[in-house]
């Protein structure tokens, strides 16, 4: 149960911090992985893990249409990471909608863990936000 405090903790702690120091796309980033998580254990409260999380998966998927379309209006690298973080998620619900012998900890650490690259980088480029704006060509 620790675990899900301190992953909603760093979750808003990113949200607060893109809300103070971020742009426009670093706050929808923080907003969808909110929204993201926030449904997540609204409609699956208590995951298996034992076959494929299908309204997991579709969320998943959700999250990394809103990534990709942050990437497209931006030149910054940041959106690039976190969607490729969140490509690798999907990955991991396809493999173990193939093969369903992948062991439930090994699927759920995959899918619960990759999020935190993901907070972590939106806290760092919230962070370089108005470093960025300050910059002139």
């Amino acid at each position: 149960m620790w675990s899900v405090a301190i992953y909603y903790a760093v979750l808003l702690i990113t949200v607060a911090v893109a809300i103070r120091r971020g742009g426009p796309l670093e706050r929808w980033a923080a907003y969808t992985a909110l929204i993201a998580s926030v449904l997540t254990t609204a409609v699956t409260p208590f995951p298996t893990w034992t076959n494929i999380e299908i309204n997991i998966f579709i969320i998943d998927v959700l999250v990394l249409m809103s990534f990709w379309f942050i990437a497209m209006r931006t030149q910054s690298f940041w959106p690039y990471w976190i969607t490729g973080w969140q490509l690798i998620a999907i990955f991991g619900h396809i493999q173990k909608l193939m093969f369903s012998e992948i062991l439930a900890r090994p699927y759920s650490l995959l899918s619960v863990y990759i999020s935190y690259p993901i907070l972590l980088l939106i806290i760092y480029a919230s962070g370089s936000y108005s470093r960025r704006n300050d910059v002139t060509a």
